[in-house]
């Protein structure tokens, strides 16, 4: 087993776990059985958890309960964004010093203060249609145990359709949470990705499957941002001219695949450099920063912009 599949396998239970630990008591023996592995294994789980913030109370042997008044509705964040914060606790207690500190003071604000006595706070839409535990957990074992999966899947047209699919991997993007599998019976090699909450049913079924390398996989994300730019078409350089406020935006964070900042002018704009797949990885960013940003190259990325304004503009 490699260290990755090992990680996967950790943050697999991890997540699992917190989840349990809400809805009530957990045996170890229980889940080490579930899970194929020892009970020192879960019992280390659980270590991770206690440690990173999470209290847990042992009512007896080999049981465990979130001690009074922990819960993860207690906290702005999702399961799986918790379960990565007690991996990272993990990772930053082996480095000590100052890094660990750092961490700890990051997840006590985190998960500790309220909106209103934090001195940061997470903006922004909620995810209205998040990805279920029970879809998540079937997913995720299919994944695991190169299981395919036969969905009944709610196309952009909403009609219902049956798939059987080979699932490689879950991908969250803008509050969605997507499957990238290949349909059975179809290329082994190609791939399109399945918005989680348009999956109505969902089965696990007995037949195996041989999933590709996981540096294949790798490839086909490949440095995409968004989720339009995974597995799309040819690369395409853009190149956007940024100014006022678009300009301090970009030069602070990383929006497109391979993106270059350049210096800024005198005026204080700022060229932007990138290699996009997908028409949609730059559309919305130059949509929402309207009169500030302006797409240089190429033409057809401003042609899509033209139409977008003036399919607009005619609704209104």
């Amino acid at each position: 087993m490699t260290k990755k599949d090992a990680g996967d396998k950790k943050y697999y239970r991890v997540l699992n776990i917190l989840n349990r630990l809400n809805e009530g008591p957990v045996r170890v023996a229980e889940l080490s059985e579930e899970f194929g592995v020892s009970e020192r294994s879960i019992q280390r789980d659980l270590e991770r958890i206690n440690m990173t913030g999470f209290r847990l109370d042992t009512p007896q042997k080999g049981v465990y309960t979130f001690a009074a008044g922990v819960s993860l509705t207690n906290f702005d964040l999702t399961s799986e964004q918790l379960s990565v914060l007690v991996l990272m606790r993990e990772m930053a207690a082996g480095l000590g010093g100052a890094i660990k500190d750092a961490f700890d003071a990051v997840f006590a604000r985190a998960t500790s203060a309220g909106a209103g006595d934090s001195h940061f706070y997470a903006l922004g839409p909620r995810a209205l249609n998040p990805l279920t535990r029970r879809f998540y957990e079937d997913i995720a074992f299919a994944i695991e145990h190169r299981k395919k999966l036969k969905v009944s899947y709610a196309g952009a047209d909403g009609a219902l359709r049956e798939r059987v699919l080979r699932p490689v991997k879950i991908l969250t993007s803008e509050s969605f949470f997507y499957m990238m599998a290949s349909a059975d019976g179809g290329d082994p090699e190609k791939f399109a990705k399945y918005r989680v909450d348009r999956v109505k049913k969902l089965e696990i079924l007995p037949e195996e499957f041989t999933p590709p390398s996981p540096e294949a996989v790798k490839k086909l994300i490949g440095p995409a941002t968004t989720i339009w730019g995974v597995n799309a078409g040819a690369p395409v350089k853009v190149e956007l001219r940024a100014s006022g406020a678009a300009a301090d935006f970009l030069r602070s964070k990383e929006l497109l695949p391979r993106q270059k900042v350049s210096r800024p002018a005198a005026d204080g704009s700022v060229t932007v450099k990138a290699v996009i797949h997908h028409p949609m990885e730059v559309v919305p960013l130059v949509l929402h920063w309207m009169p500030e940003i302006k797409v240089m190259s190429p033409s057809s990325i401003s042609e899509e912009v033209s139409v977008r304004i003036k399919a607009y503009l005619k609704t209104g």
